[in-house]
């Protein structure tokens, strides 16, 4: 029988541990690459994310520069119903308010919304003071609407300009006639 050394050659262990050594090296690289990995598809994520809602802002944006264009008209149609009141021709009242109708159908489907300020308090993120007059209604409370105002889709896309309550006209005091001249 052969004898085995039990103690390898000392050639053999320092090729183990050079094995061993690379294999740590290598593990660790992988480790390194991975994370590298996941951090660059959690900015790719982030990248579609961003990119998507800034398309959705230019489309919004895009929509509610068209709808700034299309009140004008909007208003002109609504001007032109009061006046339509006043024809006699049937067909002509009822094509304007046909045609008045289906705009304002439209405009609500997109998320135009007429702004209420009749009577509110003066908010300066919602209007725009046109004039200050004295008034029997307390300061700072719309008496009227010069423009109406528009929401679009939740936000101001056209800001109510509006005359504001200065307050109760006050009267100036008449100076008392002094007792004794005359």
């Amino acid at each position: 029988m052969e004898k085995h050394d039990e103690a390898a050659p000392p050639q053999d262990e320092a090729e183990k541990k050079a094995g061993e050594a690379k294999e740590t090296d290598a593990e660790a690289r992988l480790a390194g690459l991975s994370e590298k990995l996941l951090r660059l598809q959690a900015d790719f994520d982030n990248y579609q994310k961003r990119v998507a809602k800034e398309r959705e802002q230019i489309s919004k944006d895009a929509e509610a520069r068209m709808m700034l264009r299309l009140i004008p008209l909007y208003e002109e149609i609504e001007l032109a119903e009061k006046e339509v009141q006043k024809i006699a021709d049937k067909s002509v009242k009822e094509g304007v308010l046909l045609v008045l109708s289906k705009l304002r159908t439209a405009f609500e489907k997109e998320g135009l919304e007429k702004m209420n300020v009749g009577g509110e308090k003066f908010d300066p993120f919602l209007h725009e003071a046109g004039a200050h007059v004295p008034s029997s209604k307390p300061a700072g409370t719309i008496i009227e609407v010069i423009k109406n105002g528009y929401f679009f889709k939740g936000e101001v896309l056209r800001h109510a300009v509006v005359v504001v309550s200065s307050g109760k006209k006050e009267e100036k005091e008449k100076p008392k006639e002094k007792e004794g001249e005359g």
